[in-house]
């Protein structure tokens, strides 16, 4: 059995992504999957979060991507969970990418997991807050998993996003599409999260999760001290169990997706 793939993506900062991303890895781990977790934002924090120090010279992204005829060696986090570390120190990961888009389109993200996915049940793509080379490679790798900050400025982000992926289903990834969108850092008591949480579902249906994952200090906390956010400290938190809500109404679309 081949890994479900799930690319997390959007093009803005702050919207979740690398929480969205390394939540759901914990989460599946716990729930005795195999998880890889591929850090392809320069920035690593997908890679600091789950605790890895990426040194210059190890095995990373640039390698996975553009370096197929070396070993495969992704850093360990613990049993049933490994992490392909950003290169922050590899400054021309998305200019080599964009070279090899010239000669072959946007399939290194789509070829490596290929080359690894019999190994794991789940292969979760943190991406950058952009559109660069690695992240519309990721896209064509999909399927995409879209966290939107429950702001207006984020959501009108929307249709950007969304023309990338027209763009690619025209081209290289036929089925390219957004499974779902992930309302995050939502406060019930704000007019501003409820306006853009309408705005959300106004835009993609019923492509919004029912699950809105709150603006919790936990969640912060646990990336920047490397802890799982299931950890004990973060009980009191309102953050993980909407984290496993959300992975449990995400699941079975990613199932219905896999085919």
């Amino acid at each position: 059995m081949t890994a479900r793939r799930l690319v997390v993506a959007m093009p803005k900062g702050g919207s979740g992504k690398t929480a969205t991303s390394v939540a759901f890895a914990w989460g599946l781990q716990r729930a005795g999957r195999r998880v890889l977790v591929v850090d392809l934002d320069s920035q690593g924090n997908a890679t600091a979060a789950l605790g890895v120090d990426a040194q210059p010279g190890g095995y990373g992204v640039l390698e996975f991507l553009l370096r197929p005829e070396l070993p495969f060696e992704p850093q360990r986090v613990c049993a049933g969970l490994e992490v392909v570390p950003a290169c922050p120190w590899a400054v021309g990961v998305d200019l080599e990418v964009q070279r090899a888009n010239q000669l072959t389109g946007p399939v290194a993200v789509r070829e490596a997991l290929e080359r690894v996915e019999d190994r794991y049940d789940f292969i979760i793509c943190d991406c950058a807050p952009s559109l660069g080379p690695v992240t519309y490679n990721a896209l064509a790798a999909g399927p995409i998993l879209a966290p939107v900050e429950t702001t207006r400025l984020a959501v009108s982000v929307l249709p950007e996003l969304g023309r990338v992926v027209q763009q690619l289903r025209r081209g290289v990834a036929p089925n390219a599409s957004v499974l779902a969108y992930l309302p995050t850092r939502f406060v019930e008591e704000q007019t501003e999260s409820r306006e853009a949480l309408k705005a959300l579902e106004g835009l993609v249906g019923d492509r919004a999760l029912r699950t809105r994952i709150p603006l919790a200090t936990a969640i912060a906390r646990s990336l920047a001290e490397g802890v799982p956010l299931y950890d004990a400290r973060y009980r009191p938190s309102k953050g993980p169990p909407a984290y496993l809500a959300a992975l449990d109404e995400l699941l079975p679309i990613i199932e219905a997706s896999h085919g």
